[in-house]
Order: C-alpha cells, then sequence, then structure tokens
C-alpha cells in the first residue's frame, strides 16, 4: 500500500469518527460535566408521559433553573391523559409555603387533573442529538422567569411542508406556519385549603407561506373525513380558543372552569396521541372526530377526583361557533353540547403497567336536531418496562350533531418510545415511533359523500433535535375518500419541524 493510500484511508477515518461523534455522542452525552453528585435530578418526560429522572449533570448548565428557582422547583411541562408521576407531586408539596399570590409552582390538586389543568416551567426534553443551542437557552430561561411570576405555558410552533397525490381541488403541496399558546396564570393558592385560582388562555395562529395555503387546506383539498395535518384546523389568521376562570377546591378534589373554554384541552386527553406537534399528525389520532367537543364557544367544565384511581369530568357550552367569530354571536340551546367522561387510571392492568380506560357519553343538539353518542378512549403500555404502548378512540355518535365529520369512527395504533435506543444503535436517544390504524364513517354534516367508508394509515416518527426542537416526518395513506369519487387513494407525505417553548 503507497504512503498516498495510507494517508487517505487515515483521513476517510478521522472523518467518520467525526461524524460519528456528531451524531451519537451529543444524545449521550446532553451536557459539559459539572458534578459527579447526582442526588439531585432534573425531572423530565419521555415520549410516552413518563417521568425520567436525568442528573443535573447531563443537562448543559445553561438550561438549569436559576439560584433563586432552585431544582427543587423544576416542574416539567406534565403529559396530558397520564397521572402525575409521584416524583413530581412530592416536588410540588415541598415547595408550597401556604398562602400566595402569584404562585411559582403548580397547585397540588389531583394526579390525573392537574395534569391537564397545569403547564410546567420546563419544557427542555431528554437526550436531544444536539445538546445546546442559543434559542433553547433563552426560551427556558424566558419559562423559569415567567414562572417566577405565576404564568406556566406551553408554546407550540410547527413550519410544515405537505404534499398529496390525487387532490380532489387545489394544489398538492402546501406549506404553513402554525402556533399555539396554552397558557395558565395562577393568581391565588391557599395550600391548607386546597384552593387555587388560575386564568387561563389558549390563542392560535395559522400562516399559508405560499398563495394558494392561506386559501386552502390539505383536508379541503382531498375530501376526507379526516384532517392529515391536525394543526391546521381554522383559518388563515390568529384567533383565541380559550379565556376562562379555573378555581380549585375541596384539597384539590374539584376543579371549574368558566368562560371561553376549548373543552379539547381537557376531554379525550391520551397521552400516547393527542398532539399533533410530537406525536401524529392524523385529526383522527389527536381527537376523536365523533365526540361534539367545543372550543371557541361560551362554557363549562367540571371536574372530580376524590382518590387516585378514577375521575369524572363533565364538559357543556355552545357548539355552533367557528374560528375568529365572537363566542356570544347567535348563542343559543339549539346548538349546545353536553358530554360526560368518566375514567379509571390503574398504575398496574393485569401486569402490562399502568392504563387509563376514558367512557365518554354525550348528548348534543345541532340547528335544534338533538341526538346522543358514545365514545371509548383508552391507553395501555405493554409491559412494565416495555418501550410499547397501545392506544384507541371508538365513538358513534347521531349523524346530525357529530359536528367534526364522523358519525361512527375507530382510531388505533401502537407507538414506541427510543426506537433507536432499542434497537441497540445508540446508547441514548429521545425519538418516538408510532404508527395507526383509521376507519370513518361520514356524519351528515359533510353532506352529500361519494363513499360511506373510509380508511388510513398513519405512520410517523419524531426526532428530538435540539432541547426544544423536533424533526416530524410523516407518511399516511387514505382509501375511499369520503368526499372525492375519483380518487380510490391519497397518499400524503408531511414534514414538520416543531418547537416546543
Amino acid at each position: 500500500m503507497t504512503l498516498e493510500m495510507r494517508l487517505e484511508l487515515k483521513l476517510i477515518s478521522m472523518l467518520l469518527a467525526g461524524v460519528a461523534s456528531l451524531v451519537v455522542v451529543p444524545a449521550v452525552a446532553a451536557a459539559e460535566p459539572q458534578t459527579n453528585q447526582v442526588s439531585e435530578h432534573f425531572l423530565l418526560n419521555d415520549r410516552l408521559g413518563n417521568i425520567t429522572r436525568v442528573p443535573t449533570n447531563e443537562v448543559h448548565s445553561s438550561l438549569h433553573p436559576p439560584t433563586s428557582t432552585g431544582i427543587g422547583q423544576q416542574i416539567p411541562v406534565p403529559a396530558k391523559g397520564t397521572t402525575q408521576s409521584d416524583s413530581v407531586r412530592e416536588r410540588l408539596i415541598e415547595s408550597k409555603t401556604g398562602r400566595e399570590r402569584f404562585p411559582p409552582t403548580p397547585p397540588v390538586i389531583m394526579p390525573y387533573v392537574t395534569n391537564v389543568d397545569e403547564y410546567g416551567n420546563t419544557a427542555i426534553q431528554p437526550w436531544p442529538v444536539f445538546p445546546i443551542e442559543p434559542l433553547s437557552q433563552v426560551a427556558q430561561a424566558g419559562k423559569y422567569a415567567l414562572s417566577d411570576l405565576g404564568l406556566r405555558y406551553s408554546f407550540y410552533q410547527s413550519f410544515t411542508m405537505v404534499s398529496m397525490t390525487d387532490v380532489a381541488t387545489g394544489a398538492s403541496a402546501l406549506q404553513y406556519y402554525t402556533a399555539t399558546f396554552l397558557g395558565k396564570w395562577a393568581v391565588t393558592e391557599v395550600t391548607e385549603q386546597g384552593r387555587a385560582g388560575w386564568i387561563s388562555a389558549e390563542a392560535n395562529i395559522q400562516l399559508g407561506l405560499s398563495p394558494s395555503s392561506r386559501a386552502q387546506s390539505p383536508q379541503a383539498n382531498l375530501r376526507t373525513v379526516v384532517n392529515p395535518l391536525a394543526t391546521v384546523s381554522g383559518r388563515n389568521g390568529t384567533w383565541l380558543s380559550e379565556l376562562a376562570w379555573q378555581e380549585s377546591l375541596a384539597d384539590g378534589k374539584v376543579v371549574m372552569l368558566a368562560g371561553m373554554v376549548d373543552q379539547s384541552n381537557y376531554l379525550d386527553a391520551n397521552s400516547y396521541a393527542n398532539n399533533s406537534q410530537g406525536q401524529f399528525l392524523n385529526s383522527a389520532f389527536v381527537n376523536s372526530l365523533v365526540l361534539p367537543v367545543p372550543y371557541n364557544n361560551l362554557g363549562l367544565n367540571l371536574q372530580f377526583q376524590p382518590g387516585e384511581r378514577w375521575y369524572v369530568m363533565f364538559g357543556t357550552g355552545a357548539n355552533n361557533q367557528q374560528t375568529g367569530h365572537s363566542p356570544f354571536d347567535n348563542l343559543s340551546f339549539d346548538n349546545w353540547s353536553y358530554l360526560l367522561e368518566f375514567g379509571l387510571t390503574p398504575r398496574n392492568v393485569l401486569g402490562l403497567g399502568r392504563g387509563v380506560y376514558r367512557l365518554q357519553p354525550f348528548v348534543a343538539a345541532v340547528d335544534g336536531v338533538t341526538q346522543v353518542g358514545v365514545g371509548l378512549n383508552v391507553q395501555q403500555k405493554l409491559g412494565p418496562d416495555s418501550p410499547f404502548g397501545w392506544f384507541g378512540r371508538f365513538g358513534v355518535g347521531g349523524t346530525h350533531v357529530t359536528r367534526d365529520g364522523a358519525a361512527a369512527q375507530v382510531a388505533t395504533g401502537f407507538v414506541m418510545e427510543a426506537p433507536l435506543k432499542h434497537l441497540g444503535l445508540v446508547p441514548n436517544l429521545n425519538d418516538y415511533l408510532g404508527a395507526g390504524f383509521v376507519w370513518s364513517r361520514p356524519s351528515a354534516v359533510l353532506g352529500p359523500v361519494a363513499r360511506e367508508n373510509e380508511y388510513g394509515l398513519e405512520a410517523g416518527y419524531v426526532l428530538q433535535l435540539t432541547p426544544l426542537a423536533s424533526l416530524q416526518p410523516d407518511l399516511q395513506v387514505i382509501w375511499n375518500p369520503a368526499g372525492n369519487p375519483d380518487a380510490a387513494r391519497n397518499v400524503v407525505f408531511q414534514l414538520q419541524l416543531n418547537l416546543v417553548w
């Protein structure tokens, strides 16, 4: 072997080693060395909503809470649809001082409802590909500072590219920027009485990044029951979906919310499939399209959890206002929804681990026509130490009152957290793999349809790039699009970049 060949081989091996260090090492060593003491930990959520204890020396020092806050008041943003972990609950109890105005940590309320009622002060995710970048530092520092004033929130932003085949109308390629701000401003708390009060708000932005995207949507162009891109759900522009007062009573066993309410923030949660900005993109895997769940409408939500293992939730409100309209327009009981949710939250089901089972009967009136229906929403871990989980939403309702387009629907699938880690390809990496199937029967609100049964498959992957940014490629196939007799099948590919602050 000549000297030149030996030099070339050495150069190639050095380049390969450098590439490997960029891809693998940041996912493992997610921080600069700080201390060997691991008695105090960051509490962070994994992709299935389980709390992961991460040593402080594995989180970059610039992402640590300020000294005035301390690691003892570091609270992760909760995973909706599962119960609060014992470690987070203990940390909350230890942080309380009694009567407070604008408390810096969430109030202590019952373990399931607290995960749908509050947000933490820590948005960073464990084990990203790149452990630090300036945007994460600034966004996380802002969350710590605002939480000290009682304001806790999740701010989701996404840039999405959509490519579709066999559209019924419009463009086959669309591009969007979407954002959702979900905030809780805790105004007062009296710990010894289990009483607290919040201002609750949700604001949304949807901007088409091309002329066709500003006037079109994937669902409208395909004429399907399901919306293949659930982050695009309103008009081009901004609107308010929730602005309400929230109060907890009776040692946190009762929570009431009244005002303009987005009921989907509380009802029909599922920690495996409930968020289009980090899980599935198809709307059927975000919320049931059978349940007439109102948003941007005046309403009331009542929650009661007397013990850890079960809860009851009731949501009611007008259901006729769309995005951007005043909730007082045409206010009438001729357009009103009443929904119940009975939930069981056992820690261990047949040795498989934690599960949540929700029964959801409802009564709704639309244009003076009153009909009933029922939904079932389940999630189950598939082994105490398994990376797999199963979820399902099943529902049927009156064809005139199922306002989201499905008179009957089955949406079910499997998810896996950290697939590359469990395949032995990397020691640690925060990623998520999901596959789901959906069958839908159209409701009357869609008008005349070409087909009575629509089917779909979705396969999606989420990779945590930085502590606050993830990349989400997604592939869907929809058979028998309900409103398009000229297409037997649609293939939808989407690529989404998510920023969660």
